[in-house]
């Protein structure tokens, strides 16, 4: 077992180099970002679908905009932290190809994670050990990442859901 603890502690996080950013490989003709009321677990691909009044805000993203948030959520210091129980996102971004749904990243600062369809291999990077025998990844947003995406949702004009940065992660 101890083998084993050591394969995940070392080995997997030197797996991912070079696979930093999984949104590269997708083929896209627009990415659309979403503002809405996320409560109880809504994933924006269902609010969609079902609750469309929910949605707040909607913008076309330009190619820079991606890439400063695909920077932003695949750095390698972009996680590390812990996360909530809770899932109540309030902002989403959505890849499209003619129209299809092909990528999509759900994101609460308050609950302190993502929910996103690629495997973001940055959140595997670090590890929560609760005993010598188990270890979970920290997938929660580091300090300066819940800062980066607050300033990034705040400069779209995404304000109706964004609460100040006050919780125990930012001090």
């Amino acid at each position: 077992m101890k083998n084993l603890s050591i394969y995940i502690i070392f080995v997997i996080p030197f797996l991912t180099i070079g696979q930093n950013n999984p949104f590269e490989t997708l083929e896209y003709d627009k990415v659309i970002a979403y503002e809405y009321q996320g409560e109880g677990g809504l994933l924006i691909e269902r609010c969609l679908r079902e609750e469309k009044e929910k949605i707040n805000k909607t913008l076309h993203l330009s190619e820079k905009q991606i890439e400063k948030l695909e920077k932003i959520l695949t750095s390698e210091i972009a996680y590390g932290n812990t996360t909530m129980s809770c899932f109540d996102p309030h902002f989403s971004v959505i890849y499209y190809q003619n129209e299809k749904i092909i990528g999509t990243i759900d994101i609460c600062l308050d609950c302190n994670y993502l929910i996103s369809s690629e495997k973001i291999p940055a959140t595997e990077l670090k590890m929560i050990k609760i005993s010598d025998d188990y270890f979970y990844p920290a997938k929660g947003f580091s300090k300066n990442t819940r800062k980066e995406i607050y300033k990034f949702v705040k400069e779209l004009g995404f304000n109706k859901y964004l609460r100040p940065l006050t919780s125990y992660l930012d001090k």
